[in-house]
């Protein structure tokens, strides 16, 4: 009986075995949620570099690559701006027009890369400003171990219009994408011709804790399921350091305050006691008697 009382007492404490269930809020999902956004806005970007990269490996006698390749392995016609530079030659070849002075600084940094040694082929990334203008910069070695590379390859873009005009347009695509959904996101208006609304919102914060960008309607604390701050000590979202993304569901049952249930259960061990002493000292009596 005593082991069958501490049983009840374990599981009064634990509560019910959570069931597996795909749609349960949980900071996998909202984790999950998180990396479709980052995939979402850095994948015209970087999308080019690593399929030019992938293709590089997978034809290591080649020395040469156009621009042509790189803007069709873009995702997007506008973002970013591909480019091919000849390290021989000086040419450069752009896929869409750039400002000469932003040119002028690409051109400068790739023949920084140039002189800097990349035994293992890796991506450069830089960042420079251009007339109070940010810009984001990022190429690979043509061939990609070479000590003399015939080439650099990469692209470029504005970080400041990418923020104002490229990632609300690439969340937008995200959470409104009809095909394989990977959760229901929640609109940012409530539906008016009983339309399934879904329960999962983003919000995006910058480094001071304003809104830079959200979808959906509800931003509860309590129903928040995700937050890159509390995982990271220096998130990145949307190339800012200090920015944070959070993930919230309207099914989210706010935590609630454990001591009733606690109570409960300690009421029920010191009744379970009491009775096995009773019975106890009963058994005995008869004994005796």
């Amino acid at each position: 009986m005593v082991a069958g009382t501490h049983r009840f007492y374990v599981r009064a404490l634990a509560g019910p075995e959570p069931k597996p269930d795909l749609d349960t809020p949980s900071p996998a999902l909202g984790r999950a949620v998180a990396t479709a956004v980052h995939q979402a806005v850095t994948d015209p970007y970087f999308a080019p570099i690593e399929k030019l990269a992938r293709y590089l490996a997978e034809n290591p006698d080649r020395d040469e690559v156009s621009v042509d390749q790189l803007t069709k392995w873009a995702p997007s016609g506008r973002l970013p701006t591909c480019f091919i530079w000849s390290a021989r030659s000086g040419e450069l070849q752009i896929d869409q027009p750039a400002s000469p002075w932003v040119l002028e600084m690409v051109v400068e940094r790739l023949r920084q890369g140039l002189i800097q040694p990349n035994p293992r082929g890796l991506l450069y990334i830089n960042t420079f400003q251009v007339e109070g203008e940010r810009f984001w910069l990022g190429f690979i070695r043509v061939p990609v171990r070479s000590d003399e590379p015939r080439q650099m390859a990469g692209v470029f873009f504005s970080i400041d219009r990418y923020l104002s005009e490229y990632v609300p347009l690439l969340i937008d695509e995200l959470t409104g994408r009809s095909r394989f959904p990977i959760v229901p996101f929640q609109r940012d208006d409530p539906p008016i011709h009983g339309e399934r609304d879904g329960d999962i919102c983003i919000r995006i914060l910058d480094a001071q804790g304003g809104i830079y960008l959200q979808h959906g309607r509800t931003f509860d604390p309590a129903r928040m399921i995700y937050s890159e701050s509390r995982w990271y000590p220096n998130p990145i979202v949307c190339l800012q350091e200090g920015w944070d993304l959070q993930v919230f569901s309207a099914n989210a049952v706010p935590p609630q305050d454990g001591s009733a249930r606690r109570r409960t259960a300690n009421i029920a061990l010191v009744a379970a006691l009491v009775l096995v002493t009773v019975f106890y000292w009963w058994g005995a009596s008869r004994s005796v008697a």
